[in-house]
């Protein structure tokens, strides 16, 4: 049986964008990023989303890393997930100041003990000078950009109406059929200092097993986690869906009534067969995939209001 073509596929986060502009830079990170990752592939799923999540940390436009969504006190507080899908063992980091690539240190988490880790504040950053990893002030992480929307979503009257992509990831398959899940965010604008959202939480923003896929969310974190939307996509696969219908089923789940925008959601999903899918129920969602071979995809998807 021929292996399928090993593959990197990233998402931007889903949500809603104020301009042309914003989406055009939006994409050219993706695009980024998928080269990142493609680079590092034939060093294996692992090496691939870490690389191709950490370049998204150093892109301002993203709601991740240096330039991420502030909270509700101005300061930029970061969470991250990884998953190894040859042993499920997983690592997770919230509440981190300190430090450009949270992805980095859940990484490293995922390796220590059976299972994995998830590690908060303030033991979170310490992390980042026992792993090695570089060290940041947490002023290196707000930018005027992330200033100016802060400002003007504190004057909206119902700033949860302001527009945002929340989130970055990535899933791969490498050429020995290993695969990997990677997520980073800033969290929701104007969030609540402390408050945790699905990207650091195993099974809600992530997860990754070689005998089935990989799957990764993005958007309103609460209800992902209630649902457990990232394990609950590939389970559906496992159980003999198609991996475009158990995207479809476990974004409907996020939605407990007709009309509800609370589960606004998205995710990418790649099988052990090397299927791909990007989808998403909130208006819009950037991502994309690239494969060993070069083909390269990036797209802004919408759905209509």
């Amino acid at each position: 049986m021929t292996k399928p073509e090993p593959v990197v596929v990233v998402h931007g986060g889903a949500g809603d964008l104020a301009s042309a502009d914003d989406r055009r830079q939006y994409l050219e990170g993706v695009r980024g990023a998928l080269e990142a990752g493609r680079a590092a592939l034939a060093e294996g799923a692992e090496a691939a989303v870490l690389a191709a999540v950490s370049y998204m940390e150093s892109e301002t436009i993203m709601n991740a890393g240096r330039g991420a969504a502030l909270a509700a006190d101005g300061s930029a507080a970061l969470d991250a997930g990884f998953m190894d899908g040859s042993n499920r063992r997983y690592g997770g980091v919230t509440g981190v100041r300190r430090c450009l690539h949270p992805v980095q240190i859940a990484a490293r988490l995922a390796r220590e003990g059976d299972f994995g880790r998830l590690v908060g504040p303030p033991d979170a950053d310490s992390l980042a000078d026992e792993f090695g990893l570089p060290h940041c002030e947490p002023e290196a992480l707000v930018t005027e950009r992330t200033r100016r929307l802060h400002a003007e979503r504190v004057a909206l009257t119902t700033p949860q109406g302001a527009p945002f992509l929340d989130t970055v990831g990535a899933v791969a398959l490498d050429a020995d059929g290993k695969i990997a899940a990677a997520v980073s965010t800033g969290g929701m604008s104007l969030k609540r200092p402390g408050r945790i959202g699905d990207s650091p939480v195993v099974g809600g923003g992530f997860w990754a097993d070689d005998e089935v896929g990989a799957c990764v969310t993005t958007g309103v974190g609460e209800v992902l986690m209630r649902q457990g939307t990232a394990r609950r996509c590939v389970q559906l696969v496992a159980d003999g869906a198609s991996p475009e219908d158990a995207a479809a089923r476990a974004l409907d789940e996020l939605l407990d009534h007709p009309g509800d925008q609370r589960g606004v959601s998205g995710l990418i999903f790649v099988d052990r067969h090397g299927r791909v899918v990007l989808d998403h129920n909130s208006r819009e969602m950037s991502g994309g995939w690239v494969r060993a071979s070069g083909e390269l995809k990036s797209t802004h998807l919408w759905r209509p209001s």
